[in-house]
């Protein structure tokens, strides 16, 4: 096998077997002579829970993920041309679709036997809204071979995608009689004032809200590479504890025929005096 096939196997399966069985493809990649293959199996990192639930979703449902990559190019093209009805329909679509299909690699992931928690949950469906933002994202979460979640820091629309949205949505209506005519101008300045303000702190607030959820999952990320560290450090000192062991149990026997054959020596040494 290449090593892209083995390693989509290996992320793909269940992570608690992901070391040893890397290690004995690399093993038998070497017995082979292909050095080259086992050096790249080895580089190959265990995968977070999240990582490994999209890296299943990927194999198991390829069209979860086809279906959500076509909505990210669909709402790139309609926020390049600037479609306000458009936008807003993908936009609803956007939230729909990546509600299900985060659903369904929980869903996936509990069928074997790993029940995600809600931080593992949100970091998969942060990764599924970098899939559909971001095209070379959305190329990694097809290939199935993550090792870790990834991140999207953007808002999904640029301003003038948004802008166009409110355009749409503020198209003129037909005259009103005079009776219900708009209020006075100076309460329509205040009213804008108002919305810009509030979109202003709309914008910071969202800003500072990502940059604490970034900091979050770089957290739990650190978290799982040193569980995972701890994990590792604990099966190296139950083999020293074992070779340990193995080794007091051989000077303990070789101290225990010494001291029989001095005895020995001893004894004849006094029956020739």
């Amino acid at each position: 096998m290449e090593l892209e096939e083995l390693a989509r196997e290996l992320y793909a399966a269940d992570p608690a077997e992901f070391i040893p069985a890397r290690d004995r493809h690399a093993a038998a990649a070497a017995e082979r002579g292909d050095r080259e293959l086992a050096a790249g199996l080895k580089k190959l990192r265990k995968p977070t829970a999240a990582a490994w639930a999209v890296n299943l979703l990927a194999g198991t449902d390829p069209g979860s993920v086809t279906e959500l990559l076509e909505l990210g190019e669909k709402l790139r093209t309609a926020q390049r041309e600037l479609r306000g009805d458009d936008l807003r329909a993908l936009a609803a679509d956007r939230t729909r679709l990546l509600r299900e299909v985060t659903g369904r690699a929980a869903e996936l992931a509990e069928q074997h036997g790993h029940r995600l928690t809600e931080p593992t949950r949100q970091q998969v469906e942060q990764t599924l809204t970098a899939a559909l933002s971001d095209p070379e994202a959305g190329r990694a979460v097809r290939a199935g071979t993550l090792a870790k979640a990834l991140e999207y820091s953007g808002f999904g629309l640029d301003e003038l995608a948004v802008a166009a949205i409110r355009r749409t949505a503020a198209r003129p209506k037909p005259r009103q009689p005079s009776a219900e005519r708009p209020k006075p101008q100076r309460e329509l300045r205040e009213l804008r004032e108002q919305l810009r303000h509030t979109d202003e702190q709309l914008g910071e607030a969202t800003g500072a809200e990502e940059r604490a959820q970034s900091a979050e999952r770089e957290a739990e990320q650190r978290c799982a590479e040193l569980r995972e560290a701890l994990q590792q450090a604990e099966s190296e000192l139950r083999e020293h504890r074992r070779n340990a062991k193995t080794a007091r149990q051989r000077r303990e026997r070789a101290q225990h025929d010494r001291d029989a054959s001095a005895e020995r020596l001893r004894r004849l040494e006094a029956r020739e005096r």
